[in-house]
């Protein structure tokens, strides 16, 4: 969990909108790139250091709540261990950002940290303890997706990548072992 107990993509993005506003976009510019790197592979210990060096960097020059929320995610980003049932959350999380914000950076930002987190799939199969189990909760949660990211309020080339990035993970878990989808598939993504 992130900023106030919402999921840790959540609380980034409202982060990213805060310091948009208060220290402009280059600053969440930087915020997003460092989370989307970390919420790629939340284990790697440089993209964790380097987002944390930017939510430190944000908590010094924006002060206030800004400050009190980057430190409070620093903290959170420090802690975190992704689980199946914690990344399946946060691209939800991610997913349902995208709508909120009509146009722009912060739509961007969600879009890109959706796009991560979907990225994120093949790597988190493979460092779970129970890899088969891990293998199929992952591909019902992007089959699930993908149904979801059909009828989302996404413009033609969001929805387009977003399904791109969906189509790519679930073929490299699947690549990982010969686990089929679900009988209930209906969207044609399975193996070659």
């Amino acid at each position: 969990m992130g900023v106030s107990g919402t999921p840790m993509t959540y609380g980034l993005l409202r982060l990213v909108r805060r310091v948009a506003t208060q220290l402009g976009p280059d600053a969440a510019d930087a915020l997003v790139r460092a989370a989307r790197a970390w919420l790629t592979d939340p284990a790697n210990a440089a993209t964790r250091a380097r987002l944390v060096s930017v939510l430190a960097d944000v908590s010094r020059r924006a002060g206030g709540v800004t400050a009190a929320l980057a430190s409070t995610a620093a903290a959170g980003v420090q802690r975190y261990r992704r689980s199946v049932g914690s990344w399946e959350r946060e691209l939800m999380a991610a997913r349902n950002a995208i709508p909120q914000h009509p146009s722009g950076a912060l739509r961007s930002a969600a879009l890109e940290t959706y796009l991560g987190l979907t990225d994120a799939a093949p790597g988190l199969v493979g460092a779970a303890t129970s890899p088969e189990r891990a293998r199929r909760e992952v591909l019902t949660a992007l089959e699930l997706e993908s149904r979801m990211l059909r009828t989302e309020a996404l413009g033609p080339g969001e929805r387009q990548a977003a399904l791109a990035a969906n189509a790519r993970a679930r073929a490299a878990v699947l690549d990982r072992n010969d686990v089929p989808l679900s009988a209930t598939s209906t969207d044609g993504a399975g193996r070659p």
